[in-house]
């Protein structure tokens, strides 16, 4: 009969360094973090010191005709506070309007700003070189295979 280890055992297996081999958390940890570190630091270049990574990615939200906070926070995997937040900075640096929604008077709509589409597009246009540059760095493909291994990784939660 085997014996499995007990849940402490194997959270210590789990964290302990390798000098082979970190754990593959710690990796995907490290890789995330570089990532934004890059984007927070070419938005600083571009001149958008007022704002970072979580608000360009809730102005990839925004539907051409506004959303909702509660589409917002759907879709961006925020808690409701914490979007509102990010849209509050964002409606008052200039980057997005909040107006009534035309369809439910009760209801509020966040629309980008021409500042606020400059800005988005400013961080499409990082997000395409920091890939292009990781392609270099994984080798052609490297890309794509990488965004096809974390979307089976997941798919399988």
């Amino acid at each position: 009969m085997t014996t499995l280890p007990t849940a402490v055992e194997s959270v210590k297996g789990l964290t302990k360094f390798s000098p082979r081999h970190k754990p593959l958390g710690d990796l995907m940890r490290e890789a995330q973090r570089t990532l934004v570190l890059h984007l927070e630091r070419t938005l600083r270049e571009h001149g958008y010191d007022d704002v970072g990574v979580p608000h360009v990615s809730l102005l990839s939200l925004v539907e051409p005709h506004g959303s909702r906070l509660a589409v917002l926070t759907q879709c961006g995997g925020r808690t409701k506070q914490a979007s509102a937040e990010l849209a509050a900075h964002l409606v008052k640096r200039g980057y997005l309007s909040l107006a009534p929604d035309p369809t439910d008077g009760r209801a509020k709509l966040y629309r980008l700003t021409p500042s606020g589409e400059r800005l988005l597009n400013t961080g499409v246009a990082i997000v395409v070189d920091y890939e292009k540059w990781l392609d270099g760095v994984l080798g052609t493909g490297g890309v794509d295979r990488l965004r096809t291994a974390l979307d089976t990784i997941i798919a399988h939660r």
